[in-house]
């Protein structure tokens, strides 16, 4: 009994305490917060304030959140309310832990368990909102006494004895008479930022109640302040001596981290800016990445250019125009491609993610409604790769072994950067604001240059066309002895390939620029990408039989790649230079990718629908054949279109490589073997 009074003084002296620190300085929030009930039904309590007031109430808010912060919610109540109202029960949520409070998920341990800490990380899955009992209602099925039962566990916890005939049972649970509370679960894990070395990002279950849940979704940068919990651990059967840690949250705040927040100190910016005034700069930048893979100038320029990226734009009706630019490198066998994408999404990229294609599936690249155990059975959803690489890179190896459902998938992610799944009644949308990094294998190997790519690369159009540039890499059999020898000068000294700019340094370079620097078009670079894409246009305007060259977004790509180019050298403006060195990139681009070997001419269909204007004409030629034979004998016979298509200058393999499209398309069929008819 001594022992109870002293409890029951002890934390009447603790309310009290609270009771007087909120007079003192949260009296009309907590005014404002019932007048609100019950909307509002949360005061935050900056803890820096709390600690000024009074220290030794403060670390009894860390080390014992469990006795002072319903303490604190008691002394809330408390505070006089105004008449006629119901009575507001509010919860007290702290913000602005100090330093030591503040942990990351890997480095949490057992002497934190009960303690009030703080975590940050981005939201990987969330629950739906499900009611949670927190008071249970149990009527006695002999006396009819309802017996009133506080539930804190997740198990349910039932009345030993009734209170009224001290029967044990039977009881059964009233849900009107019981009191709930709303309940979510989300999963946190680590900032990718925070991550170096190939780290596995480390995980933790946070529950949220009342007005915490509802608010957060996958992708959504956070920081959660809570108490650490633990929970029995079953296994088998059997409840293990290890136990499960979960955070219990208080409060959350939504964190906007950027692909840019690195620490940049004082020393850092007069570096920065030092090396923005070097004339070699692009140089430096192009040779510090990979810098042990030879060769690819062209391709490094562009991932330069991606990394530091163009200020996406914001329109006035609410549309928005992506600065991210996207790459696609597809290349042989050991050619580097692999080595360039892991480089830059663990080493250069301060937020950067790394998959494989064959390995990932279109949930895991873009976001899922999945059914597990995490949501008590119920579905949750789970952020993808292009989710958690919200304003970063990601780097997507394999990029052509993935199944075709999986990579239509990422036709939205590409071109609007968001996320959007309807499943199990749940519809979400998430944001992708982030560059892509490719890469792929030709279908059989190597390159053949004579015949379509559309041919040798198992994308489709759809997808080829969303990527601001596209490279192809070739085993070149004349750089052999220069390969050679720098393959060989890595193995015996590895320190010759120190790059210009250390990568740490590059980093922060890339950060710093993102940070502060939002280059405008000047009207010198505005007329030079004008003039260049009006008369590559207007090229195929006058005549018919010029393929359309370019489209708006090979436009809009040039604009993104020359506002990047400005941003390197820290300039405010874009520069004639910046635009045509732009225009140089997508050309050198287009006459990989685009180039119409029958014409020599660059044909935007080549990319776009996997067929050039020439085989298009060819295409029609042959339907015309066919047309005129079915009129003349009722069927084309496959040796009278070859006859008549070999007069007109089409060969017999050409010819049978459009009659297999035509037929497979539906456009002909085959009464009987080698005769054909129109559709």
């Amino acid at each position: 009994m001594v022992m109870e009074r002293a409890l029951e003084t002890a934390e009447e002296e603790l309310e009290d305490r609270f009771e007087r620190f909120f007079r003192a300085y949260y009296h009309s929030a907590i005014l404002e917060a019932v007048h609100g009930y019950p909307e509002t039904r949360s005061i935050v309590v900056d803890f820096e304030v709390l600690d000024r007031y009074d220290i030794q109430l403060a670390d009894l808010v860390i080390n014992s959140p469990d006795s002072a912060i319903p303490a604190a919610q008691r002394a809330c109540s408390r505070i006089e309310q105004p008449v006629g109202r119901a009575r507001a029960k509010l919860n007290v949520r702290f913000t602005n832990l100090p330093s030591t409070s503040k942990l990351a998920i890997r480095d949490i341990r057992s002497e934190n368990v009960g303690k009030l800490i703080s975590i940050e990380g981005i939201v990987r899955k969330a629950t739906d909102v499900r009611p949670k009992l927190v008071v249970a209602a149990f009527e006695c099925r002999k006396c009819g006494e309802m017996n009133l039962i506080n539930q804190r566990d997740e198990s349910l916890r039932e009345p030993y004895l009734c209170q009224g005939c001290e029967n044990r049972g039977p009881f059964k649970l009233d849900v009107e008479s019981s009191q709930f509370v709303d309940s979510q679960k989300i999963l946190v894990q680590e900032n990718l930022e925070d991550l170096r070395g190939g780290e596995h990002p480390k995980q933790i279950v946070v529950l949220l109640e009342d007005d915490l849940t509802g608010r957060l979704t996958p992708g959504d940068s956070v920081e959660v302040i809570g108490v650490l919990r633990a929970g029995l651990k079953k296994s088998g059967g059997t409840k293990s001596r290890v136990v499960e840690i979960f955070i219990e949250a208080n409060n959350f705040n939504p964190v906007e981290i950027e692909f840019e927040e690195v620490q940049i100190s004082k020393e850092d910016e007069r570096k920065i800016v030092e090396l923005a005034k070097d004339p070699e700069i692009y140089s430096k930048i192009v040779r510090s990445i990979a810098p042990h893979i030879y060769g690819y100038e062209e391709i490094k320029e562009a991932i330069m250019y991606q990394l530091f990226s163009a200020p996406a734009i914001e329109l006035p009706d609410g549309g928005r125009i992506r600065g991210d630019s996207h790459i696609i490198i597809m290349g042989e066998p050991a050619t580097g491609k692999s080595e360039i994408l892991q480089y830059v999404a663990k080493e250069l990229a301060p937020r950067g993610v790394y998959a494989s294609g064959k390995g990932t599936s279109g949930a895991g690249l873009t976001a899922a409604a999945v059914k597990d155990e995490f949501g008590d059975g119920g579905w949750s959803l789970e952020a993808g790769a292009l989710v958690l690489a919200d304003r970063g890179i990601a780097c997507i190896d394999e990029f052509d072994k993935m199944e075709p459902g999986d990579r239509s998938a990422m036709h939205e992610a590409m071109e609007q950067q968001s996320v959007s799944i309807a499943k199990a009644g749940i519809l979400a949308t998430f944001r992708s604001r982030c560059a892509i990094l490719a890469a792929a294998n030709p279908k059989y190997g190597r390159f053949d240059e004579y015949r379509p790519i559309s041919e040798q690369v198992n994308l489709p159009p759809t997808i080829l066309s969303r990527f601001d540039l596209i490279f192809f890499v070739r085993d070149d059999l004349s750089k052999t002895r220069d390969v050679a020898r720098h393959i060989l000068d890595t193995a015996s000294s590895p320190d010759s390939l120190q790059p210009p700019i250390p990568p740490e340094l590059l980093r922060k370079y890339i950060a710093y620029a993102r940070q502060n620097i939002f280059p405008e078009l000047s009207q010198e670079a505005r007329r030079v990408i004008e003039d260049f894409y009006v008369e590559m246009r207007e090229v195929a305007q006058q005549s018919e039989d010029v393929p359309i060259p370019l489209t708006a977004r090979q436009l809009w790509a040039i604009v993104r790649l020359a506002r990047a180019r400005a941003r390197v050298r820290l300039s405010r403006v874009v520069t004639a230079e910046d635009a045509e060195r732009a225009i140089e990139l997508i050309k050198f681009s287009l006459s990989q990718a685009g180039l119409d070997f029958e014409t020599g001419k660059v044909d935007i269909d080549k990319i776009y629908v996997g067929v050039t204007k020439s085989q298009r004409d060819k295409i029609r030629e042959i339907l015309g054949i066919i047309r005129e034979l079915e009129e003349e004998y009722g069927t084309a016979k496959r040796s009278e279109i070859l006859e008549e298509a070999e007069r007109r200058g089409i060969s017999k393999g050409e010819v049978d490589e459009i009659l297999k499209k035509l037929h497979d398309s539906g456009d002909i069929f085959e009464p009987k073997h080698d005769h054909f008819k129109t559709a």
